[in-house]
């Protein structure tokens, strides 16, 4: 986005891009995302390129189209298939039953002239598919037997081939019984009578599709076998006044989530699937009533086209919309008028005049007469608004939304018009920015709504202010606020002033002065309720309106008073008076006090009314030492966000002041002054403190380089328990003042129970200024502080509530201790735990220390276990600080990038292996992938341009989805802690039941499966569920994202996170980069065992019965498999979708 508006063009969001969709950001601050019914770019070597579908020669003879979507090669001669296609590790080849001739190519055809006297076979490429073609020349050539009945060889790898009932070949995938390939039903054609054809068929390349004025007729169509066999019409084939060539024509296409079609009512039950192969077709009547017609039974037609809608986000604004497609041609180039509809439903292979959609919704209407030679990807000139649909798709969920276009009079030929099947519809969408927040006036403090009361007067006209805020912006993104305030004078009529202020940048509180002569309302009426609220807009999109607020001016009502704060308020230093003087700054000081002085001028003040965040409140009351002194009070900020303190100023006749406000902005919290990761090579002598000053020595009893909380990745040290021998300790002595605010966390794992232990600790004399641990007489975690240094009464103490046992394993631990409250609050895995009092307060001044405290007779409490990522902080650290520390460091398990093969395959460039996939970064055996079942790994030729190309890298996986799968042999997960895996994934066709990309089994029913499902209808979703337990029986977490549709027809595949935070209780599904679904703080796992390995395309339903049954077999190709433990962070899944390797992660 900021690259958008720097250079003031559109800027493309290479994540999102695919070949039939584009997103754009604009320089306004919104987005303009296009989905093309047909593909407009490939991918090749990592680069997208324009589809060109010219047809080239290839360095092993084959022949195709430069740049398609769909992996496909033609025979360049002799015996090779005469074609070939591939989808997902589907492959169908059809043959001729002869030798054919080295081929002539022009554009997008290659003819193969003479396969029998007289007869020319043509093949033509498209992005996604191809049409053949007989092209019969002589009524010599008609009455061949090869003619009468055309035989083509069919194979197909993964592959079923079956005639439906309307005579449609069918390729279905063995594994799921999707549709991966597909045809219409096939027809044949004469040339027509070329002297009186129509002025809108000029141009037509009768070996495409039939002329307006052909004559036609289906073809029979029977598969036995390896055997594709056409039998031609035999009336069209012994026509006498038929006009030659006549054309046999099957075509072939695979499935997709965009398609277009025609339909014909001249042909009421006839389908004209994505135009029969034709680049373009006509809207409008063909008058069979004018003399001499060549319409033959083609009347009327309309053109449909389903295009993907995902904008299922229910925080996008639409703004507006357009459909475009190219016009090639028009009756007589006059304006006539053609309109834009939204479909009742959608549209199938079997879609025809009899069963087209309902035309519900009109949304333009366009009378264009200029022209386009050809239909190519970018040449779109017509374009009607959609808004309207556009928006209905994004309220009503539809993930593909049908438009038709139909010529508005259908009675007449002069409405005439040819539309290709290039459609495009872009989408330009906004997310609003937030309701305004923060709402103050000042003189007035917080915004006041309900039933107005004394605290609503002002002693003068105030200054409002609100803070805005953009979530999709940059933070330099501008923002606009509008402020509205209205009032009733007496005796008068309803007042409005409205004002909208200059940009400022995204995230910045907004003021507007109404004592202002220029802009404001200086001249209110006293005593009457004054109404104001806000609304932010980021020059597209507008936010909901804020809160109505109110006030009353009295100007008979004392002032209110002074508000300073060395820390937060330096600009208002010098000013003395209400007014509060506000730098804009963002200022250092999460979890720092500041002190607060409130001051007034008048000399009977008695007391001050505070709040911060809040208007003042009567439990909020400080009293100066004399009347109209000043008070001080202490707040800390727990959030990095605008804050404001308020105050009123009480006389000793109990009147109160105006309420004074000043606003301030809070940054992030400082970094721990001194962190040990503990995570040093083993053998180490020191532990390195990451902020540089501080290493810490390690006794002799301490052993590094052991596995921490996150595994081997998460490295940690082992303590003994010996307090003389087994500890770490800085140099540096009072590291920490423990009497002030200050923070302790560490990973701790505790090996024995049976005394008291000290994982953190600083020295006083004789006794620590604080210490973190154990206690055997509760079992619970402990943290003290004494009441004293060297000869204390009582330590205060704060234990957790949950109890430590031999079982518990790795546990994050912090304790925040704040002297202005007397407070120390414990947190355990994220949480808090408990809260205790500690009335005393003293700096000790010792050396810190890891794994022991002191005591009168020396160092005691010596930790027997693990420690690691023990930090300090000398502030208080909020709750979402210590939740994201307590989430482990993650951990690679595994990762597959399945790029390398052993076994070269029969077929060019390609090789399987049948055996073991070693992991690529750490190839011992728990960490391998053996193939199973005819699972195979293809690697193409990397310099064969028609050969399908890896998901990613030089490689992936094909899975049949009958019972081939990968697994490795061990658990990688595990059974209640932490994980994350991820892979791509493409499926072959469409999901009609459950496919699993991964899985991992325990005894009785997995622990995770990420698959695509079928929630209805033919609706296929990308589904996560989760287990609680290893039971049948159990409670399953389950997540469905209704915005990433599974895509068969997108060659990139889609790529899939999924995320289990065992502290957090979160279960997170990402698609393609975005958070797709999610249940937060609701999964708690409770199993125990046994786990078996992660399963890569399957998954087991019921492990019972004696055979235990697994399901779900994926049936498409798989690629860049992961397996974590630990949380990934929302920036390495970014990186992760990458369609480059990332082999770093």
């Amino acid at each position: 986005m900021a690259a958008a508006r720097r250079s003031g063009k559109q800027v493309e969001v290479a994540a999102k891009g695919t070949g039939r969709q584009v997103t754009y950001a604009n320089p306004d601050g919104s987005f303009t995302h296009e989905s093309h019914a047909a593909p407009f770019r490939v991918m090749q070597h990592g680069k997208w390129v324009p589809v060109d579908t010219t047809m080239v020669r290839y360095k092993d003879g084959s022949v195709g189209p430069k740049a398609a979507e769909t992996p496909m090669r033609f025979s360049g001669g002799g015996a090779m298939p005469l074609a070939t296609m591939s989808r997902a590790g589907r492959v169908m080849s059809l043959s001729w039953p002869a030798a054919l001739p080295e081929p002539v190519l022009s554009g997008d055809a290659a003819t193969y002239r003479n396969v029998f006297p007289d007869v020319d076979l043509v093949v033509h490429a498209t992005a996604t598919s191809y049409t053949h073609v007989l092209v019969v020349k002589t009524p010599q050539a008609a009455a061949l037997p090869q003619i009468k009945s055309v035989t083509y060889g069919l194979q197909g790898t993964n592959l079923t081939f079956s005639a439906d009932v309307e005579g449609r070949l069918v390729a279905r995938d063995t594994g799921s019984g999707g549709v991966v390939f597909a045809s219409p039903t096939p027809k044949m054609w004469d040339s027509g009578d070329p002297a009186e054809a129509a002025a809108a068929d000029a141009d037509h390349e009768p070996t495409r599709s039939a002329p307006e004025s052909a004559r036609r007729a289906e073809v029979g169509v029977e598969v036995d076998g390896g055997t594709l066999r056409l039998t031609s019409d035999a009336g069209l084939l012994a026509d006498a006044s038929a006009h030659y060539p006549l054309y046999i024509d099957p075509m072939t296409a695979p499935t997709s989530n965009s398609s277009w079609a025609m339909v014909d009512s001249g042909y009421p039950n006839e389908e004209y699937w994505k135009f029969d192969g034709d680049r373009d077709q006509r809207i409008g009547l063909c008058n069979r009533t004018d003399s001499g017609n060549k319409c033959n039974n083609s009347y009327i037609k309309r053109l449909l086209y389903a295009i993907p809608t995902p904008y299922q986000d229910d925080t996008i604004v639409v703004s507006s919309a357009t459909f475009k497609v190219t016009m090639v041609a028009t009756y007589d180039g006059s304006a006539r008028n053609a309109s834009l509809y939204r479909m009742g439903s959608g549209i199938t292979s079997a879609t025809n005049w009899s069963n087209q959609p309902a035309w519900s919704k009109k949304q333009d209407t366009q009378d264009p007469t200029v022209t386009q030679g050809s239909c190519t990807s970018t040449n779109q000139n017509v374009t009607f608004t959609a808004t309207v649909a556009a928006q209905e798709a994004a309220a009503n969920n539809w993930s593909t939304t049908t438009f038709g276009i139909r010529a508005d009079d259908e009675t007449s030929k002069y409405y005439i018009k040819r539309f290709c099947d290039n459609a495009v519809l872009s989408v330009t969408y906004n997310r609003p920015p937030a309701t305004p927040s923060n709402l103050t006036s000042n003189p007035g403090g917080a915004c006041k709504t309900g039933t107005p009361d004394n605290t609503w007067y002002v002693s003068s006209v105030p200054k409002l202010s609100a803070y805005l805020s953009d979530p999709e912006t940059d933070a330099a993104e501008p923002l606009t606020a509008t402020f509205t305030v209205t009032w009733t004078p007496p005796g008068g009529s309803l007042q409005t002033k409205t004002w909208t202020s200059g940009e400022k940048a995204n995230k910045s509180t907004f003021d507007y002065n109404l004592a202002d002569a220029a802009t404001g309302a200086p001249n209110l009426p006293e005593n009457v309720v004054v109404s104001w609220k806000v609304q932010a807009s980021d020059g597209t999109a507008t936010s909901s309106v804020s809160a109505t607020c109110g006030f009353i001016l009295d100007k008979t009502k004392p002032v209110g008073s002074d508000i300073d704060s060395a820390e937060f308020l330096a600009a208002d230093a010098a000013d003395n008076t209400p007014a509060c003087v506000e730098s804009g700054e963002w200022i250092d000081g999460v979890g720092r006090y500041g002190t607060f002085t409130f001051d007034s001028a008048a000399t009977d003040v008695v007391s001050y009314k505070y709040g911060f965040d809040t208007n003042p409140s009567p439990t909020n009351v400080l009293t100066p030492t004399t009347n109209g002194g000043p008070v001080s009070v202490s707040w800390a900020p727990l959030t990095e966000a605008p804050h404001f303190v308020t105050v009123i100023a009480v006389d000793a006749a109990g009147k109160e002041s105006d309420t004074s406000v000043c606003t301030f902005n809070v940054a992030a919290g400082d970094p721990s002054i001194a962190q040990w990761n503990l995570a040093d090579a083993p053998g180490s002598t020191q532990a390195v403190d990451e902020r540089g000053a501080n290493p810490a020595s390690a006794g002799s009893g301490v052993t590094f380089g052991q596995p921490g909380p996150g595994g081997a990745a998460h490295p940690s040290v082992q303590l003994t328990g010996s307090s003389t021998d087994s500890y770490l300790a800085p140099s540096a002595t009072g590291l920490v003042d423990t009497a002030r605010p200050f923070t302790v966390v560490a990973w701790v794992k505790l090996d024995d129970l049976t005394a008291y232990r000290a994982a953190v600790s600083q020295d006083g004399t004789g006794v620590p200024g604080f210490y973190l641990g154990f206690s055997p007489v509760s079992s619970k975690w402990l943290f003290g502080i004494p009441d004293m240094d060297v000869n204390s009464f009582r330590d205060w103490q704060v234990t957790s509530t949950e109890v430590v046992t031999a079982q518990t394993g790795w546990t994050h631990l912090a304790v925040v201790f704040d002297p202005v409250k007397d407070t120390m609050t414990m947190y355990v895995n994220g949480k808090l735990s408990n809260t205790a009092a500690a009335r005393s307060q003293w700096a000790s001044h010792g050396n810190f220390q890891l794994g022991r405290r002191v005591t009168k007779t020396g160092y005691a409490w010596g930790w027997n276990g693990g420690l690691a990522d023990v930090a300090v902080y000398d502030r208080l650290t909020t709750p979402a600080e210590i939740g994201a520390l307590a989430t482990p460091r993650l951990q690679r398990q595994v990762y597959w990038s399945l790029d390398s093969a052993d076994v070269p395959d029969e077929s060019p460039g390609v090789f399987v292996s049948a055996e073991t996939v070693v992991d690529g970064a750490t190839p011992d055996e728990t960490k391998e992938l053996t193939l199973y079942n005819g699972a195979a790994l293809m690697v193409p030729d990397p310099d064969d341009l028609f050969a399908e190309p890896a998901l990613v890298g030089a490689g992936h996986m094909v899975l049949d989805g009958g019972d081939d799968y990968a697994a490795s042999s061990k658990p990688l997960v595990g059974q209640t802690g932490s994980f994350s895996v991820a892979a791509r994934a493409r499926l072959a066709a469409a999901c009609a039941s459950d496919q699993v990309v991964l899985s991992q089994p325990g005894a009785e029913v997995s622990r995770f499966q990420v698959k695509c499902v079928d929630i209805g209808g033919g609706q296929p979703r990308w589904q996560l569920s989760v287990a609680a337990g290893d039971d049948t029986a159990t409670a399953t977490t389950v997540v469905v994202d209704d915005t990433h549709l599974p895509d068969p027809s997108d060659p990139l595949g889609q790529h899939l996170v999924v995320t289990y935070n065992a502290f957090t209780k979160d279960v997170l599904l990402y698609v393609n980069g975005e958070l797709a679904a999610s249940a937060k703080g609701s999964h708690t796992p409770v199993w125990d065992g046994p786990d078996n390995g992660v399963q890569v395309g399957r998954a087991l339903l019921d492990g019972t019965t004696a055979t235990p049954t697994y399901g779900g077999y994926f049936s498409g190709v798989l690629d860049e498999v992961r397996v974590y433990s630990g949380v990934l962070a929302e920036t390495t899944v970014i990186r992760l979708a990458s369609t480059t390797a990332q082999s770093d992660l």
